[in-house]
């Protein structure tokens, strides 16, 4: 396999990006999917925990914690919260970041040329 992970993801972005808004927006649901997983493993590892100590301390049941962390899941999220509370750790929303800027709005005095 001579491809990178990241040019396999560039290859996989542009198919969905082909194939529509659907596959897009399924993609960015996989995306997720995955990087829930990734941060759970990332956390639990930092605090030094295996997956029947997480499991005992959130109450959430061995079998999901494994499925989640191994993005086989569509936890609620209760489930969610309760591991973040487990590992010491917190839900949160930051801005998603990309490579691209995004331009500033047009105001109507930069349409029409006027001064402000």
């Amino acid at each position: 396999m001579g491809t990178s992970f990241r040019e396999f993801m560039r290859e996989v972005e542009a198919e969905a990006r082909r194939e529509g808004p659907l596959a897009v927006a399924e993609l960015a649901f996989l995306q997720a999917q995955y990087q829930l997983a990734a941060d759970l493993i990332l956390l639990r590892r930092r605090r030094r925990m295996s997956l029947r100590q997480v499991s005992a301390k959130s109450r959430v049941p061995l079998a999901e914690v494994r499925n989640i962390e191994g993005g086989r899941a569509n936890p609620a999220l209760e489930t969610i919260s309760a591991l973040a509370r487990s590992l010491g750790g917190e839900l949160k929303l930051t801005p998603a970041t990309s490579g691209r800027r995004k331009k500033a709005p047009r105001t109507a005095a930069r349409r029409t040329g006027r001064k402000r």
